[in-house]
């Protein structure tokens, strides 16, 4: 089921809110971003000729997908980051109805109004959450059991993305499995949950040390400018549910990209 939000010049979906966020005036380059509107985008996929190789051949729309020199995610080596002062990640989460999109390429989880992440003094709205298997981004040569990500935007149009890897084990986290056992099982199918609650706080670890650096979005159109930090310690999760989800959706994980000269922050300790 559908959630659109009448906004008076825009509608938007929850959880695919930038309208609502930051008025119709951002709407379109946010959704844009975020391929948040579902057959306005070349079809593209994780594998074959729509896969990532060819993504950027896929329209002019893609070109970043080829052509950026910042592009996401990229293989972090802990001896080749750089000290900088600790700016800790501070988690400003409501809990939210839960809404659920499987697009074909990810379960895409919508979240309410209200909830911030706030580093550097800026602050950044939770807009979706994603979830990918394997992870995307490595770290010393480590690839997690799987990877969510945490986007979030602020007024100014800009994205921050929380990355926080997932380790397959025996722990139960109710948060996920309430993920799973609601998650349509067809692409394009929609769950509304609105009596059903969830919290991005439960799906953090205990101890929040980062990487950041400067990157991308990890999926057409590839937009570059985006804030990532990358939790350096993984949530433990039951791996069956990790599983269920690696089956819904498939092997949905980018190929490492080009570091070049950027640089990447040391771990924070908070």
């Amino acid at each position: 089921m559908a959630v659109t939000w009448n906004t008076g010049c825009c509608g938007v979906r929850a959880g695919l809110l930038v309208a609502l966020m930051f008025g119709c005036g951002h709407a379109t380059a946010w959704q844009r971003a975020l391929d948040a509107q579902p057959g306005t985008q070349p079809e593209w996929s994780y594998a074959g000729s729509s896969g990532p190789e060819g993504w950027a051949d896929l329209s002019p729309k893609f070109s970043t997908c080829g052509v950026g020199r910042s592009q996401s995610p990229v293989s972090i080596e802990t001896p080749a980051t750089i000290s900088t002062p600790c700016q800790p990640l501070r988690f400003r989460y409501r809990s939210s109805s839960l809404y659920i999109t499987n697009d074909g390429r990810a379960l895409r989880l919508g979240y309410d109004r209200g909830s911030y992440l706030v580093v550097d003094g800026l602050s950044y709205e939770l807009v979706e959450l994603r979830f990918h298997v394997p992870a995307e981004h490595v770290v010393d040569g480590r690839v997690a059991d799987g990877e969510l990500q945490l986007i979030h935007g602020n007024n100014r149009g800009d994205i921050a993305v929380v990355a926080v890897p997932l380790r397959a084990g025996r722990r139960v986290n109710q948060m996920l499995r309430r993920v799973v056992e609601n998650a349509p099982s067809m692409p394009g199918e929609q769950f509304d949950g609105r009596n059903v609650g969830v919290n991005g706080v439960f799906l953090l670890p205990g101890r929040k040390d980062y990487y950041a650096y400067p990157g991308s979005l990890t999926r057409p159109p590839c937009t570059e400018g985006v804030r990532w930090f990358v939790l350096r310690e993984a949530l433990e999760v039951n791996a069956s549910d990790l599983l269920r989800l690696a089956r819904l959706i498939g092997p949905n994980a980018r190929p490492i990209q080009p570091i070049y000269d950027r640089p990447v922050a040391k771990v924070c300790e908070q």
